[in-house]
């Protein structure tokens, strides 16, 4: 497992600071950011899993981050936080920003920590996965090349009881 890092990007001091409260005793290195562009600058310096990020800032809103983010580091996975209550908002975040999760202001500190950590749980996974099928094609073009300087070498049969026979 990587040592993963949260960037939260709120234009409000005090929110910022609840945030770290809360997160203060997790695994993980969390970051904060006031605005979009100090996000984004920090995002070219670090290696970041997750971006958490407010509707509502001043000179780039939070979809225009994320939407963003999706462009330049599509392996972030983001989430909106908003005191704004509007379908229309989430929706444009889900679908033209690839937003993970949708959270109100003010959120549940339970629900914030669960969020973050299946987030983490998910990015673990697609890693995995990916490793995995690295290691497959890997394997197979190994495969590929035995095959073709020794034609049959990989033929795979079954006998009577159902066991695999490899010639």
């Amino acid at each position: 497992m990587t040592q993963h890092a949260i960037l939260m990007v709120d234009d409000e001091p005090h929110v910022l600071k609840a945030f770290q409260r809360v997160l203060r005793k997790a695994p993980y290195t969390l970051m904060t950011a006031t605005d979009g562009e100090a996000a984004l600058t920090l995002l070219e310096a670090r290696e970041v899993s997750i971006v958490i990020s407010d509707y509502n800032m001043p000179q780039m809103n939070g979809l225009e981050l994320l939407k963003t983010i999706k462009t330049r580091h599509p392996h972030i996975l983001t989430i909106m936080l908003t005191g704004q209550a509007e379908m229309q908002v989430a929706i444009q975040a889900i679908n033209e920003a690839g937003v993970y999760k949708f959270i109100q202001k003010p959120w549940d500190d339970a629900d914030l920590k669960i969020t973050i950590q299946r987030a983490l749980e998910a990015i673990d996974l697609a890693t995995e996965r990916d490793r995995l099928l690295q290691k497959v094609r890997s394997r197979d073009a190994i495969l590929n090349e035995l095959e073709r300087k020794h034609p049959g070498i990989t033929r795979v049969e079954r006998d009577d009881e159902g066991y695999l026979i490899i010639d």
